[in-house]
C-alpha cells in the first residue's frame, strides 16, 4: 500500500531518487529520443535526441522556461541571475554581462589563475614531502572558489575565506537536498534544515553586500581607471544594457554575483576532481599531456598564450566533461503547445535533458563509457551534432562563463600535471553522485610522485 500511494505522489521520483544516472542512462539508449515521465503530478519528457534537443534549446526556445521545480529549489540561494531567470529580464542581464566574459576582459583573469595555480602546487609539495596524500577534490575547489572570488572582487579576500569556506558545504549539501525532495518546507519556518541554510546564506549575502556596497562608493573612480584593471563586479557595475542605456541595480548585482561564485566554483572543481580520476585510470595520458607541455612550454608554468597549442591538454579535459558532466541534469517548462516528432508537449510539461545520459547513447558516441580525448581532436568535433555535447548546455542559454572555466582550467591542470606524476591514493573505484552537481562518491585522494 505504502510503494502504491508513493508512486501515485511521485509518479517515477521514487525509481529516479533510488538510481537517477542508471535509469536516465537506460532510457536515453533504449528509447526513441523522447520517453514520457510523469514527475509527481506533472508530465514530463526526457529528451535525447540532438535535434529536438535543438528545437528545445534553440529553434523554439522562446516557448520555453525556467519556471520549474529544479530552477525554483536553486533559486533561494541563486535569486534570479542569469543561470535561473527567463524571458525579457534574462535577455537584458545577458546583453549587460556578456562582455566581461570575451577576448581582453577575459583574459585579465589569466595572472589570478596562474597565481593559484603555483600557490596550489606549492601546497602539494609540501605535503608530498611529509607523505600525506592530496585532497584533489576539496584542493580544486579552494582554488576556483578563490579564483571565482578574486576575479570578482579584485582583492585579497582572506579575512572572509574562512567564512566563505565554512558556509558553502550546507549551502550545496541544502541545494542537494531541494532539488530531489518532492515536499519542501518554506524558508521561513525554522527547521533544523532551514536554519542552517538560511545561517550560511546570511554569511555569503552579507560579504557580497558589502563589496558591492564598497564598489558603489568609488565607483567614479574605478570608471577612470583603464577597464583591464578592473575586476569583475565593477565591470558589471559599470556595463550598460545597449539598447536601453540601463545598468544593474544592486540586487541584480547580488543575484549574479551570488550565481557566479556558487555555480562558477562548484561545477569548475567538481570537473577537475574528475580529470585527476580519469588520468589515474589513463596514466599514459598523464605523459603525453607532459611531453605537450614540455614542447609548448619548455619548464615554465603555462600561461593564457599557451592555451590554444595546449590541444592535447583541451582534448582531455573536454573528454572528461563529457563522461562526467558536471550539470547532469537541467529542464524548461513549455508555455505553449508544442510537438517532438511524435511526442505531443502541453503547456506546463516538463522538458528533462541530461546531459550524462546523451553523452553515454552509442548512437551519438561509440563506446561511450571509454575514456577516449580524440573524439576533440580538432577538425573532429565539427563532425558532431553540436547538441550532442552538453556540459555547458545549448543554444542561446550556453554558460557564459565557458571560457573562463576552460581557461582557469586548464591553466590549473598544465601547471600541476607540469610538476607531478599523479596516482589514486587507493585503487578504489570511485563513482558519480547526482546531486546538485555531478559529484565523486568519495574524496578524489592522490599520491604523487615528484618529477
Amino acid at each position: 500500500m505504502l510503494q502504491f500511494i508513493e508512486r501515485a505522489l511521485g509518479g517515477d521520483l521514487p525509481e529516479l531518487a533510488k538510481d537517477p544516472l542508471g535509469m536516465f542512462t537506460r532510457l536515453a539508449r533504449e528509447g526513441s529520443g523522447v520517453v514520457p515521465l510523469r514527475i509527481g503530478p506533472r508530465r514530463g519528457h526526457l529528451v535525447s535526441d540532438p535535434e529536438r534537443i535543438r528545437h528545445v534549446l534553440l529553434e523554439n526556445a522562446s516557448h520555453y522556461d525556467k519556471d520549474t521545480p529544479g530552477f525554483r529549489a536553486v533559486r533561494v540561494a541563486l535569486g534570479n541571475g542569469l543561470l535561473t531567470s527567463s524571458g525579457d529580464f534574462w535577455k537584458r542581464q545577458r546583453r549587460i554581462a556578456q562582455p566581461s566574459f570575451h577576448g581582453e576582459n577575459l583574459r585579465r583573469f589569466a595572472p589570478i589563475f596562474s597565481r593559484l595555480a603555483n600557490a596550489c602546487a606549492e601546497q602539494w609539495a609540501t605535503q608530498h614531502r611529509a607523505g600525506q596524500p592530496i585532497d584533489a577534490g576539496t584542493d580544486m575547489m579552494k582554488a576556483t572558489l578563490s579564483g571565482v572570488a578574486e576575479a570578482l572582487f579584485g582583492e585579497d579576500l582572506s579575512s572572509e575565506a574562512a567564512e566563505i569556506n565554512r558556509a558553502f558545504p550546507p549551502i550545496l549539501e541544502e541545494l542537494a537536498h531541494r532539488t530531489h525532495s518532492p515536499v519542501l518546507v518554506p524558508l521561513w519556518i525554522p527547521s533544523p534544515r532551514n536554519r542552517r541554510l538560511n545561517a550560511a546564506l546570511g554569511t555569503i549575502q552579507g560579504i557580497v553586500d558589502s563589496m558591492i556596497q564598497k564598489r558603489r562608493g568609488r565607483l567614479e573612480a574605478i570608471a577612470a581607471e583603464p577597464s583591464v584593471r578592473r575586476d569583475l563586479l565593477s565591470s558589471l557595475m559599470l556595463a550598460k544594457d545597449e539598447e536601453t542605456g540601463e545598468s544593474m541595480s544592486d540586487q541584480q548585482l547580488h543575484d549574479e554575483v551570488m550565481t557566479l561564485l556558487i555555480a562558477g566554483h562548484e561545477t569548475t572543481a567538481n570537473a577537475l576532481a574528475w580529470v585527476w580520476y580519469l588520468l589515474d585510470r589513463n596514466p599514459e595520458e598523464q605523459e603525453c599531456l607532459r611531453d605537450e607541455l614540455t614542447a609548448v612550454t619548455g619548464n615554465r608554468p603555462p600561461t593564457a598564450e599557451d592555451l590554444p597549442h595546449l590541444k592535447r591538454l583541451r582534448m582531455v579535459f573536454l573528454e572528461a566533461l563529457r563522461l562526467y558532466p558536471p550539470v547532469w541534469l537541467f529542464d524548461r517548462r513549455a508555455l505553449a503547445a508544442d510537438r517532438l516528432g511524435e511526442t505531443e508537449i502541453r503547456p506546463g510539461d516538463l522538458v528533462i535533458f541530461c546531459p550524462y545520459a546523451v553523452h553515454r547513447v552509442e548512437s551519438l558516441w561509440p563506446d561511450p563509457e571509454v575514456f577516449r580525448p580524440e573524439r576533440f581532436e580538432p577538425g573532429h568535433e565539427q563532425q558532431k551534432h553540436k547538441f550532442a555535447y552538453l556540459p555547458f548546455g545549448a543554444g542561446p542559454r550556453m554558460c557564459m562563463g565557458m571560457g573562463f572555466a576552460m581557461m582557469e582550467s586548464m591553466i590549473l591542470l598544465g601547471t600541476l600535471i607540469q610538476r607531478f606524476r599523479t596516482r589514486l591514493w587507493t585503487p578504489d573505484r570511485i563513482q558519480p553522485r547526482a546531486q546538485v552537481t555531478l559529484r565523486p562518491d568519495q574524496p578524489v585522494l592522490l599520491r604523487l610522485e615528484a618529477l
